[in-house]
């Protein structure tokens, strides 16, 4: 073995390790200060509740352009956390709060939804101490259905005819 061989050995370990880490491990803040008030009272509930807190307060940007114009929002996860093979954003009730509509749901949590990948939203009040879980499902239509059906069959078979040509070179 050269030492070119284990220079590039160690130099792919190091990737490996690094890409690991920074997918699986999280994010970590030195020096935080400990959470106070709601967030601490509701990370509580969360971690005898059984779920896993993945991330605090973890920020996202929601961005529409329209001709030349762009338009920014702030998408803010309280928390992130993850109860068997299902990860929530956590949005805590805050004072001002008039309730749910539609409104909010579609502006505020919808798009939550969707930027973290989640599988729904746990709208937690933590003075009520009530949990309501916020859950969204959308029908296309047939011709979007079709033409995923279509995409999808055309790369199996890509990938079926990839095979029989590596496995025919044999």
């Amino acid at each position: 073995m050269q030492w070119r061989d284990l220079f590039t050995m160690l130099l792919c370990i190091g990737i490996v390790y690094w890409l690991g880490k920074s997918l699986f491990m999280g994010r970590r803040r030195g020096g935080e200060t400990p959470l106070r008030g709601k967030l601490s009272t509701a990370r509580d509930w969360l971690e005898e509740n059984g779920y896993q807190i993945i991330r605090v307060r973890e920020r996202g940007e929601w961005i529409g352009y329209y001709g030349d114009k762009s338009f920014k929002k702030s998408l803010i996860a309280d928390f992130v956390v993850r109860k068997g093979p299902k990860y929530y954003a956590v949005k805590l009730r805050q004072p001002r709060d008039q309730g749910v509509n539609g409104v909010k749901l579609r502006d505020q949590w919808f798009p939550l939804y969707v930027a973290f990948g989640v599988q729904g939203i746990l709208h937690m009040d933590v003075d009520e101490e009530r949990v309501q879980v916020v859950d969204f499902d959308w029908k296309s239509p047939p011709y979007v259905r079709w033409k995923t059906v279509f995409n999808r069959s055309l790369w199996f078979l890509v990938g079926v005819l990839v095979a029989m040509a590596w496995l025919h070179g044999r």
